[in-house]
């Protein structure tokens, strides 16, 4: 289950999925209609330009790159790629890496390594004794983890990655939520990625330039040799015109990058602050959304009755009933939001 199914229901404020509360950049939507006109032809078969623009922005060679409809279609070619034995998946996390094994690989034994609810989510040294005891074929971790927003501590995961390389293992690290917590450039793998033959660190557009229909994810590897054992399971032609083109203007606006970290930070704040008032158990976030704890009555439909999604994290690994997700949103939504919230509690 996801968040976002604005089909099946009445909404006018979707709190439910963490996409940038800025917006798509002008420039991008513009991208998007002129990427019309070229609808006749078809994309670039390798993702040249995309791969070398995002190569200089990384200052890592393009062969390390690979690009996918969205990261989830790099992460089910990952699940074909190295078919793994067992994998091991740190819950509570996300849902989609728990699909892929089980859709490429239904033979693949799941272990979770669980997130302490008193240690606020956090993660810590336990991490590496999971990796040590389980001997997985694969490890997914996801910096900043959803739905708890907090970014792994960098000393904690090259460790990680040191011991998967140890024991064989392959080691994917999900920065797709990085970008927009402004730890981006200290603490992404992909500015210092090295030659890893474990390593590979799943990115997207999706959440950062706000165009989840686009459906535009990218990998980059330790090696050569891992982006093309991915590349050997992706369709040809698995990017759009629309999203070759839309990609290619996201890499050239970090300002807007940093105008929405601006925003979220402040946001963050407000919202927080803004639940707790109304007795609301909130976990420590570096992303941009919120995990926060009711014990009372459902929330989901009386909020739905104000036009208003949030997500439901009951289903997640690790969860229970009473677990919610939402997102930070520009200022008049989050005053709705806590609005609506006042009235129910």
């Amino acid at each position: 289950m996801h968040g976002g199914d604005i089909y099946r229901n009445s909404v006018k404020f979707d709190f439910s999925v963490n996409i940038n509360p800025l917006g798509i950049p002008s420039e991008v939507q513009w991208v998007l209609t002129e990427a019309a006109l070229h609808a006749d032809k078809y994309p670039d078969l390798i993702h040249e330009q995309l791969k070398n623009d995002t190569a200089s922005h990384f200052e890592v060679p393009s062969d390390q790159i690979v690009y996918g409809n969205g990261a989830s279609e790099i992460i089910m070619a990952a699940c074909h790629a190295f078919a793994p034995k067992k994998a091991l998946l740190v819950a509570p996390g996300f849902s989609g890496y728990s699909t892929c094994l089980k859709g490429a690989v239904p033979q693949c034994k799941i272990a979770y390594h669980y997130l302490k609810e008193e240690n606020d989510f956090d993660y810590d040294e336990t991490l590496i004794a999971a990796i040590t005891n389980e001997e997985p074929d694969i490890v997914f971790i996801t910096s900043p983890n959803n739905p708890n927003g907090k970014i792994i501590p960098k000393d904690l995961l090259n460790a990680a990655i040191i011991q998967c390389e140890n024991i064989g293992a392959i080691i994917v690290v999900d920065e797709c939520f990085l970008a927009l917590t402004g730890y981006d450039r200290t603490d992404s793998l992909c500015y210092s990625i090295r030659n890893s033959r474990s390593l590979i660190v799943l990115r997207a557009m999706t959440k950062t330039y706000a165009i989840p229909g686009v459906r535009v994810g990218y990998a980059v590897c330790g090696k050569p040799s891992l982006a093309a054992a991915l590349e050997a399971h992706l369709p040809e032609w698995n990017l759009s015109i629309f999203g070759q083109m839309a990609a290619v203007e996201c890499l050239k606006h970090t300002d807007y990058v940093l105008d929405s970290i601006e925003l979220i930070d402040k946001e963050r704040d407000f919202l927080s602050d803004g639940l707790k008032k109304l007795g609301l158990k909130c976990y420590t976030t570096n992303a941009n959304f919120i995990l926060f704890k009711y014990d009372g009555d459902d929330l989901i439909q009386p909020l739905l009755e104000y036009g208003i999604l949030i997500r439901d994290c009951s289903d997640y690994v690790g969860l229970d009933k009473g677990f919610y997700r939402l997102a930070i949103k520009q200022r008049n939504e989050n005053e709705g939001l806590l609005s609506a919230l006042e009235d129910i509690l």
